[in-house]
């Protein structure tokens, strides 16, 4: 009697634990879960047109000029002897191949440009009348040819130099100016032309910079 009664309470202990275990699950699936269907998305903003007036432009204030006539020195700058010399015709003197065809020989003479245009830390230079530093430009030769004067310009930027060419009206035709700069550190100008007169064979000037 004492053995059926034993078995009989471990029969219903491991019912109780059966149940435990699965009834809670079991109950679980059952559930019925409430979906939310409010919206989410913000509502549409209020927005009120706004009308732009076409711009104006203030008196007193000169249009800029058109980008292949910016960067020319005045006249007035010039030497008299640079004025009344008619500009190069022959222009084989310093027109090398490009930079990229250079022989080695031309190499040490880019690197010293490059020495002289490594960028330093320049103290705050003065400014003129108008808040304004003074800056300056170097122009290199004046030619009679365009082709000619593109080609020294793209030799001189190949050479890491920041040249320009400027055409003008003279006495015997168009004039076509190779322009460097602008920069504001004058002596570092001076520098340049020097190196560029050895090598090109020319007589360069510094001229002051009028945007």
């Amino acid at each position: 009697m004492r053995e059926s009664v034993k078995h009989r309470l471990i029969g219903a202990a491991v019912l109780a634990a059966i149940a435990v275990l699965f009834l809670p699950s079991f109950f679980k699936d059952r559930q019925q879960y409430q979906v939310n269907t409010d919206s989410q998305i913000p509502g549409r903003p209020s927005i009120t047109a706004v009308d732009f007036n076409e711009p104006v432009q203030p008196e007193g204030i000169e249009s800029a000029p058109a980008p292949e006539a910016m960067f020319v020195p005045d006249a007035s700058d010039l030497p008299a002897s640079e004025l009344s010399v008619p500009p190069v015709e022959n222009t084989e003197s310093f027109e090398a191949e490009p930079v990229a065809a250079a022989s080695a020989s031309s190499q040490p003479q880019a690197s010293s440009i490059a020495a002289v245009t490594k960028p330093e830390q320049v103290p705050a230079l003065p400014l003129n009348e108008n808040g304004l530093p003074d800056a300056w430009v170097i122009q290199v030769a004046s030619l009679s040819s365009q082709a000619g004067a593109n080609k020294l310009r793209d030799q001189l930027q190949g050479e890491g130099l920041k040249a320009y060419v400027r055409a003008v009206s003279g006495a015997n035709g168009m004039i076509y100016r190779v322009f460097i700069g602008p920069r504001q550190d004058k002596a570092q100008l001076q520098a340049i032309k020097l190196e560029l007169d050895k090598r090109l064979k020319v007589n360069s000037l510094v001229l002051p910079f009028k945007p």
